[in-house]
């Protein structure tokens, strides 16, 4: 069995969006209608992992107006914790207290504006770096799998406190049980590369029985510096290889069964 996961970081725009407009639907926001769009299109799962703030906005004011249609989509779309707020390495050297603070606010809301189907068992962590203390938190918040960053054979990086021979066998695209918490390696960031340059790093990959890829929200929005214009036309182009392939869309927790 060929799988793909995919998931997204530093989601928590759309929701202020979702929640100062006057939209209908969940999928009125474009940025939900596209993940829709490629849903239709690929069979596509998608995770949103989740801050709890941004500026001038928190999770505890997004709108439960979507309650019904997000249960009612949870089956393809799902909402997970990330962090607190974007910040480099925040969890870096944080304590269980603040780890599990930060996700229970996150998990409670989700919870409440879109339902226990929504809230997915596996995330990543903001710049996947945590302390012991911060994974048994994570554990203890029913957090059941992560996928981290575990760079190239040539430039090697460890996610989460793993040892080095863990983290070599991550990156060569196996999936690690490590007290209780299964790691995998997330393959592909999409934002970092052109559409081609990424539809060329992902054939190598393509041997695997799971690859994982992933993208940033912010990447999506014309104001945003670094604002990508084929956003979308990426996705779909690297879901049109996997998916030739005979790769099929599911949930990093899926994978865990």
């Amino acid at each position: 069995m060929k799988r793909f996961c995919f998931t997204v970081d530093d989601n928590i725009r759309v929701l202020r969006e979702l929640t100062e407009s006057g939209c209908n639907s969940l999928f009125d926001h474009p940025y939900l209608s596209m993940y829709r769009r490629l849903h239709e299109k690929y069979a596509l799962k998608v995770q949103l992992n989740l801050f709890y703030e941004m500026a001038g906005f928190d999770l505890s004011r997004m709108t439960d107006r979507y309650r019904t249609e997000w249960q009612a989509n949870a089956d393809w779309l799902k909402l997970s914790f990330h962090s607190k707020k974007e910040n480099v390495n925040p969890y870096e050297q944080a304590g269980y207290k603040e780890v599990a603070a930060d996700c229970q606010a996150v998990h409670r809301e989700i919870l409440r504006f879109a339902g226990k189907a929504s809230l997915a068992k596996t995330t990543t962590i903001h710049y996947c770096r945590t302390t012991e203390e911060g994974l048994n938190a994570l554990r203890d918040q029913g957090v059941l799998g992560l996928l981290g960053l575990y760079g190239t054979e040539e430039n090697p990086r460890i996610s989460y406190g793993v040892s080095e021979a863990e983290g070599n066998r991550i990156r060569r695209g196996e999936m690690l049980l490590c007290d209780g918490m299964a790691h995998g390696s997330i393959d592909l960031v999409l934002n970092l590369y052109g559409k081609e340059d990424a539809l060329e790093r992902l054939s190598h990959f393509t041997d695997r029985p799971l690859i994982k890829v992933m993208i940033h929200e912010q990447y999506f929005y014309p104001d945003y510096p670094r604002y990508q214009p084929d956003f979308e036309e990426k996705l779909s182009a690297v879901f049109d290889m996997l998916t030739s392939q005979g790769y099929t869309s599911v949930f990093f927790e899926a994978c865990l069964e």
